[in-house]
């Protein structure tokens, strides 16, 4: 049995946050040792369902593509970073616990763009790489799990493509912060497709793409399977429809720190779509 739906990017991030609160390596990981769950927007869903509570999700991140410009939270307004030890919250940063992590813990990272080899590009606005420049060699070093959830969203022709271009030095002239892109070849992808096969055991395929009045960034879905399986999963997504879209946060660029054509500009400087 065919069945079609489509997915708004705030239902997308629900899925993809209730599926991998389900993975087994989140779940042992969350019980038995550490679950670092890095700043991102998706990732903000993750950390809903795991602590089954409601959360600031527009501040649970660091950079951010909001108002049609790249732009990033300033430290004060970020939400800290959630971190599961033994099933319990732990305050800390979790760059302190770098040297403890181990075979078994997880870190789950957010991502910028996604192609169909499965690579994924991570965006980064600071000198020192943000979180991939403060993890992810170390992670490779440990051989601790890192897991890209991702929406089909950020779909892109090729990341290794666009790893050849940007940089905050490079860049001339913005419209918005000026940024840097990481590839990562061999990280652990989950998007809307792994979320539905292993929440329902049956194939789903990126159909189309896009929409208007409030389907901006929407993708649509085709999913193959036994009847049961289909009907449990489209049954599913009617659970899901209606998510509400993600606010967007941001603080005054005239105080920010980032490098952005927009830095150091009182409010009344500021373009209308940026107010």
């Amino acid at each position: 049995m065919q069945a079609l739906f489509t997915l708004t990017p705030a239902e997308s991030k629900r899925l993809i946050g209730m599926a991998v609160a389900a993975m087994p390596e989140v779940q042992k990981a969350k019980k038995e040792g550490y679950l670092i769950i890095g700043r991102g927007s998706t990732n903000a869903y993750i950390a809903e369902e795991l602590m089954n509570q409601s959360l600031e999700k527009e501040k649970y991140v660091a950079g951010q593509v909001i108002r049609g410009t790249l732009c990033a939270l300033q430290e004060g307004i970020r939400i800290q970073p959630i971190t599961f030890y033994k099933d319990e919250i732990i305050k800390v940063d979790p760059g302190t616990l770098i040297g403890k992590l181990g075979l078994g813990d997880v870190v789950l990272k957010g991502a910028n763009a996604i192609d169909h080899t499965g690579k994924v590009g991570v965006v980064m606005a600071s000198p020192a790489g943000g979180t991939m420049g403060q993890f992810y060699m170390a992670m490779k070093a440990q051989g601790v799990v890192i897991i890209y959830p991702v929406g089909l969203e950020k779909l892109v022709p090729s990341v290794d493509l666009a790893a050849k271009f940007g940089g905050r030095l490079n860049l001339q002239r913005s419209i918005g912060a000026r940024v840097g892109f990481a590839c990562v070849a061999d990280g652990k992808v989950i998007t809307e497709i792994q979320c539905i096969y292993n929440m329902f055991g049956i194939r789903a395929v990126h159909f189309a793409s896009g929409g208007y009045g409030g389907a901006e960034g929407s993708i649509t879905v085709i999913v193959d399977g036994e009847e049961k399986d289909v009907n449990r999963c489209l049954d599913f997504i009617e659970t899901i429809k209606g998510e509400p879209p993600l606010p967007a946060a941001k603080g005054p660029c005239k105080t920010c720190p980032v490098l952005c054509s927009f830095k150091g500009k009182e409010d009344d400087e500021l373009p209308a779509y940026l107010k």
